[in-house]
C-alpha cells in the first residue's frame, strides 16, 4: 500500500494539533503578540519531535524484550522535500516483536493519562510552558493513535495492522476506540480547564 495521503495528513495536523491549540489560546487572556507566536513556534517543534517520539519508543519497545537496534531514522528528510518517513531496524525480536510494533502506542495512551495530571494543576502561567506541554503530552499521542487509525483504516499495512495478526480485530479496535475516547475526554477537559487563564494577579495594597 502506499503511504498517508499528504492532503489527508495536513487535515489532521490542522484538526488536531492547530484547531486545539487555537482554542487553548483564544479562551485564555495571554496578549496577542504571545498567542501569535506560540502558535507559529508550537507546530514546529511538533514536527520536529513526533516522529522521534514514535521511533524511540519502537526502539525502547525493542530493548525491552532483548532485540537489538541496528538503525534509526528519526526525522523525515524535509530539507529533500519529505515529509514522512522514519523508521527503526532491528534484529533478535523472535516472537516478542509485538511490543516492540505496539510500544509508541501504549506511551501514548500514557502520555495522555499523564496531560490530565499535570495540566489540570495548571502549574505555569506561562503560554508557551502551558501549549508545549499541551502539545506534547496530549496532542502529539492523539495525533499519532488517530493519524495510524485513520491509515490502518484505510488499507494500510503499517503497525496496526501487523498489531491484527496477533490480538485479533476485537481485541484492537477496543483498544483504538478506548484511546481515541481518552484523548478526546483530555483534549476537553484541558480546553475547559484553562478557559479564562491565566486569572488577573491581585492587585497589591497600597
Amino acid at each position: 500500500m502506499s503511504g498517508p495521503d499528504p492532503l489527508l495528513t495536513t487535515f489532521e495536523i490542522l484538526l488536531i494539533i492547530v484547531t486545539p491549540l487555537l482554542v487553548l489560546y483564544l479562551r485564555g487572556r495571554w496578549p496577542l503578540r504571545t498567542i501569535t507566536a506560540c502558535l507559529c513556534g508550537i507546530p514546529v517543534v511538533w514536527y520536529l519531535t513526533y516522529a522521534p517520539i514514535h521511533e524511540l519508543s519502537h526502539a525502547l519497545g525493542t530493548i525491552l524484550v532483548g532485540g537489538k537496534v541496528l538503525d534509526v531514522k528519526l526525522i523525515p528528510s524535509f530539507w529533500e522535500g519529505q515529509f514522512a518517513g522514519a523508521w527503526v531496524t532491528y534484529e533478535g525480536l523472535g516472537r516478542s516483536w509485538p511490543v516492540m510494533t505496539g510500544a509508541p502506542y501504549v506511551i501514548d495512551v500514557a502520555f495522555v493519562v499523564a496531560s490530565l495530571v499535570v495540566l489540570r494543576r495548571r502549574l505555569s502561567r506561562n503560554a508557551l510552558v502551558v501549549g508545549l506541554l499541551f502539545m506534547l503530552l496530549c496532542l502529539r499521542p492523539t495525533f499519532d493513535l488517530v493519524c495510524e487509525t485513520v491509515g490502518f483504516v484505510g488499507g494500510f499495512h503499517g503497525d496496526l495492522w501487523h498489531m491484527e495478526l496477533v490480538v485479533g480485530s476485537a481485541a484492537l479496535w477496543s483498544f483504538l476506540l478506548a484511546s481515541l475516547a481518552l484523548c478526546l475526554l483530555s483534549v476537553v477537559v484541558i480546553l475547559r480547564r484553562y478557559g479564562g487563564f491565566p486569572e488577573p494577579l491581585p492587585a497589591n495594597p497600597t
